[in-house]
């Protein structure tokens, strides 16, 4: 059983110096509008939130139900690479099918995150760090907190600074790389926290 200070252990490892977006580079293959407008990624986030939860939810039973138990290891890259899709395209039916408005605001999220491999990198660390289930509930909880609150001020500088003054050949996509780089060096200081 986790104690209430590995669980704050693990929070801060996936909101500080493990976020998805910064650190890990996974979570990253959202759609372009995500980095430029902050609702949308606030609303991306918030989508590869519930993905995440509900990932790991079904990752971390298939992993100790089935795979562990019948020595089928190897297979988990594979499982859970078809887990993930399938949980997205089961999420999209179920929000169009039950909650129709809900489905139209985030369709184009979701379908985004289909693909995301912070879902899916989640679901792996979570198997090769053998946490128990309030462990990777809290991780991909916490996990997705970050990497909405990456999104979100990406989206938020991306607004705010005029780049304008830019020389030529930075504008576009090596300014977003360098501020990319800038967000992810300031999260590498809390690199190796640990609570103990």
């Amino acid at each position: 059983m986790n104690t209430a200070l590995e669980l704050a252990a693990v929070a801060l490892a996936a909101l500080l110096s493990e976020n998805l977006v910064l650190v890990t580079c996974m979570g990253i293959g959202t759609h372009e509008q995500s980095f430029a407008e902050p609702r949308e990624a606030i609303r991306t986030g918030l989508c590869l939130t519930v993905v995440m939860l509900l990932g790991v939810l079904f990752a971390w039973l298939l992993n100790f139900l089935v795979l562990l138990r019948f020595g089928w290891t190897h297979f988990q890259l594979l499982a859970f690479s078809l887990l993930i899709p399938g949980l997205v395209a089961g999420l999209r039916t179920f929000l169009r099918a039950c909650v129709p408005e809900l489905s139209r605001r985030v369709d184009l999220n979701l379908s985004s995150i289909a693909t995301n491999c912070a879902a899916l990198g989640a679901a792996l660390l979570i198997s090769q760090r053998s946490y128990s289930l309030p462990a990777a509930l809290v991780f991909a909880l916490c996990g997705g907190i970050g990497a909405t609150l990456a999104l979100a001020s990406f989206a938020s500088l991306q607004k705010e600074v005029s780049l304008d003054r830019c020389p030529k050949s930075f504008r576009g996509v090596p300014i977003q790389l360098i501020t990319a780089g800038l967000m992810a060096m300031a999260l590498m200081g809390y690199y190796g926290l640990y609570l103990g």
